[in-house]
């Protein structure tokens, strides 16, 4: 059965490092650390500008395969609910995040969601069933679709920001929903497993 791709390839842990090439890992540069990390050969912990705070985001990035659910390539869009989800009872500083209403896609975010505590707002805008990259193709997610799904949600009335979180796969929309709404536009990772790096210390152990 050929599997969807849930771009586990895509996670950017480079980015979450020092960038130093200090050596004081065992490896000869962050590159080389990178490729241990996923091999299993180092731990977080051996790279000392890690921050303790962020040991648990790279140990969830770094067993992803295991964590999110696999499914087959889709040969029909597939819809789930569209609409706000509230998770973990956010409040006034909660981020807002977008994504599409493929149920694979929600079945993904969920599994990634059930790693934390952190509280946040997740809209998912009706894409007519599409994954974020096929609805980004056959534009069923577009500037104007996360400006009509945002104003109906009314989710930036409960919030203290204008901050609106959107896939990665759909930052070539960022500089036209900014202008078009004025709300602050972050283009955030392509793969959903990397959202724990993305938001850091503020992504919350469950058991902590």
């Amino acid at each position: 059965m050929l599997l969807a791709d849930n771009y586990l390839d895509r996670i950017d842990f480079l980015k979450y490092l020092p960038r130093t090439d200090c050596a004081a890992c065992g490896a000869k540069s962050c590159q080389e650390f990178v490729a241990c990390l996923k091999r299993g050969c180092k731990k977080p912990t051996d790279c000392p500008g890690i921050s303790e705070a962020l040991y648990y985001s790279f140990q969830i990035a770094l067993d992803a395969d295991k964590i999110l659910p696999k499914f087959p390539c889709l040969t029909a869009p597939r819809p789930g609910p569209a609409g706000l989800m509230e998770i973990n009872n956010p409040d006034l500083h909660s981020p807002v995040l977008i994504s599409g209403n493929n149920v694979h896609t929600q079945d993904v975010l969920t599994a990634i969601i059930s790693t934390t505590r952190s509280p946040f707002f997740l809209l998912f805008t009706d894409t007519r069933g599409d994954t974020v990259d096929m609805a980004v193709i056959y534009k069923t997610l577009t500037s104007e679709q996360v400006k009509k799904g945002v104003l109906a949600s009314s989710v930036l009335e409960r919030v203290s920001h204008q901050d609106v979180i959107i896939p990665g796969l759909a930052a070539a929309m960022r500089d036209e929903l900014e202008k078009s709404t004025g709300w602050n536009i972050i283009v955030g990772p392509i793969c959903a497993a990397e959202l724990p790096l993305f938001f850091g210390p503020s992504w919350l152990s469950p058991a902590t």
